[in-house]
């Protein structure tokens, strides 16, 4: 029997016995179950939450600047209410910044939550988060929502505690086993997210729009996503139907058919995802199913991608050994005869991943090394036919000091690059830090899993109202040339009066030069009402260095916001920059840059956005992909319905 009928074989086989299972199965009224690894190296589980009682469940990530501020009141109300309600603060970072989450909780002194890593988005896709964070929905004892709340604003956790204590006061029980089978509405999650804008220089429209709808009746779940476009950014028109599935959850096994998506380890070997921001899409079509039993979980799954030809097949297998030690291995392999030339035959790529990981007290290591393989081949004379990757990552934290440091080492190691016509079907971890600072992610490095190496290190203290921030990163080619270095400091300090300030200072060198000094003053004026000031200046010295023709410039970017809880934020923007018109390219235009715009959050979890103005020409970043907008001068409305 070859390597793919074997792949085939297992597949249909782990299939077999899930749906096995399904004989005698008992429909559960209870919302869709998830499992997790937690940032102290342990799992938890929904489902096995829900039955202590009423659980709040938190979407946040390194990179939210609203999601921080609003973490050190989840983490307030986990200690006055255990034993009662149950938080679970779901990180949604991605593989590239999900290091630094286990250091930044211990220094920042999140010690009562449970921080279950999402770092394959599989449960925000599950309850269409679609990307909105922080975002919060509240369980009672019988697994129904009681309440939902996107965003944060100074004065949210006032709301928040009003609902958990009305809560509290009805009485909820933990789920009975004779309750009623849910109604139709409560096994229906749908939300509704869409993008207009209007260009006044150019008279162009743009409409793009994402409907989810999920229904889950006991342990099945079946749901599709209509996409329409009238036009999108291209110019392409019409509808279509994309992220259709039907799946299957049992307590050990969850079997899914359709669009999917998922991560093995940090994605050395296998990331699909979807990012809408900058509309990113790497799904596979086919089937995927998982295994969990005691210590050990598997998942293995056959597939294709949106763009590419080519059949994918993946096998993941993950041991805890004992003592917080857990090993993986993982494979991916295809057949990328499609789009290579005939001289560059390959019958078949193989991309194998040993990885170990393991928490402690006062710290986590996590190793991962991976090897690019391939066979029967008739290569082209200088085609190479290796390729390798390694990621490495120490954290030590005690109290309120933490240290983090990164290595990583990538060779020809992208999988079925372009899977949607731009992104591979893997995403190594890259060291550059993610900013929520606009200037500093204006000039970002992506990273290149063919030809890269670097160093990352931070370290971080915590202690009453002051926190320091301490990060440098350098990343190499494999030659030895430098391409991207970083260094970033920022001291915070919560409680200056009634007000919380921030600074910062960083310096980037890639092709250009950029200095940046950053502040925000934050001015609390009632427990729901607040003023934020941010101010940041750039200073860029263009490629070439003193002398050269283009030489250098300043910018200058400002922002003032007013927010009140629960529903409102206005906001005012304001950028400068002095370069002279051969220093611009013609995607930029002449400033000054003024723009405003007017929030509203739902009450049932969704938002309204509404911006106008001008907006300089720049990079969109979102969890390390960037895409470059150019200059805009118009109107944009967008927002999130949930129903």
């Amino acid at each position: 029997m070859n390597k793919r009928s074997l792949v085939r074989f297992g597949l249909v086989f782990l299939l077999a016995g899930a749906m096995g299972l399904t004989q005698g199965a008992v429909a559960s009224d209870k919302p869709a179950n998830w499992t997790l690894g937690t940032a102290d190296g342990g799992t938890v589980s929904f489902h096995d939450t829900l039955a202590k009682g009423p659980v709040v469940v938190s979407f946040w990530a390194s990179w939210c600047k609203p999601c921080l501020k609003e973490m050190p009141h989840l983490n307030a109300y986990a200690k006055e209410y255990a034993g009662q309600v149950s938080f679970l603060a779901v990180n949604a970072d991605n593989s590239k910044s999900v290091a630094k989450v286990a250091p930044f909780l211990s220094s920042a002194g999140l010690d009562h939550l449970v921080v279950p890593l999402d770092t394959g988005g599989t449960v925000q896709s599950q309850l269409q988060v679609g990307g909105t964070i922080p975002f919060l929905v509240m369980y009672d004892g019988q697994g129904r929502e009681v309440y939902r709340h996107v965003g944060y604003k100074p004065g949210d956790e006032v709301e928040l505690k009003h609902e958990i204590d009305q809560l509290l006061a009805r009485g909820s029980q933990p789920v009975a086993t004779d309750t009623a089978l849910p109604q139709w509405t409560e096994a229906v999650t749908a939300t509704n997210k869409f993008k207009y804008s209007y260009s006044s220089e150019t008279d162009k429209e743009i409409f793009d729009n994402w409907l989810d709808i999920s229904y889950q009746f006991g342990g099945f779940r079946t749901g599709a996503m209509l996409r329409s476009e009238a036009p999108n950014e291209f110019g392409e028109r019409g509808n279509r139907i994309e992220h259709r599935f039907f799946e299957f959850a049992s307590s050990d096994f969850q079997v899914r058919a359709g669009h999917f998506f998922g991560i093995f380890g940090r994605g050395l070997v296998f990331n699909s995802y979807e990012d809408r921001v900058v509309r990113i899409d790497t799904r596979l079509d086919g089937i995927i199913a998982t295994y969990r039993k005691n210590k050990l979980a598997a998942t293995l799954f056959s597939g294709s991608p949106s763009v590419q030809p080519v059949d994918v097949r993946g096998l993941d297998l993950e041991y805890d050994v004992a003592s917080g030690l857990k090993l993986g291995f993982s494979g991916v392999t295809y057949r990328p005869d499609d789009y290579l030339s005939p001289e560059q035959k390959v019958n078949r790529e193989f991309f194998y991943a040993a990885r170990a990981r393991q928490n402690f007290d006062f710290g986590d290591y996590y190793v991962e090394y991976g090897q690019r393989n391939l066979s029967d081949q008739t290569l082209l004379p200088e085609e190479p036919d290796d390729g390798e990757a390694l990621y490495a990552n120490v954290n030590l934290y005690r109290g309120p000091v933490s240290f983090s440091w990164e290595r990583s080492f990538y060779k020809r190691y992208a999988v079925v690059a372009n899977a949607d016509g731009k992104t591979a079907l893997n995403r190594p971890p890259s060291l550059t830090r993610e900013f929520t600072w606009t200037l500093l992610n204006r000039d970002p490095h992506n990273l290149d899993p063919a030809d890269e190496r670097g160093h990352n290190l931070d370290f971080m203290f915590s202690e009453g109202d002051w926190t320091a921030l301490v990060s440098g990163a350098r990343l190499k080619k494999l030659g030895g040339e430098t391409v991207y270095e970083l260094g970033y400091t920022s001291v915070a300090r919560d409680h200056v009066g009634p007000f919380k300030v921030t600074g910062g200072f960083a310096y980037q060198e890639a092709e250009d030069m950029r200095q940046s000094v950053v502040g925000e003053l934050i001015w609390k004026v009632t427990d729901t009402s607040s003023w934020t000031l941010q101010a940041e200046h750039q200073h860029v010295r263009l490629a070439g260095g003193f002398g050269y023709e283009l030489g250098e410039f300043d910018n200058q970017w400002f922002k003032l916001e007013y927010e009140r809880a629960p529903s409102w934020a206005i906001s005012a923007f304001f950028e400068t920059s002095n370069k002279y018109d051969e220093q611009r390219p013609i995607t930029e235009k002449e400033g000054p840059f003024p723009a405003a715009q007017i929030a509203y959050t739902l009450s049932n979890g969704g938002n309204l956005n509404l911006w106008f103005g001008k907006r300089q020409a720049g990079y969109l970043c979102s969890g390390g992909v960037c895409k470059f907008e150019p200059a805009f001068e118009g109107v944009e409305f967008y927002g999130l319905f949930r129903y």
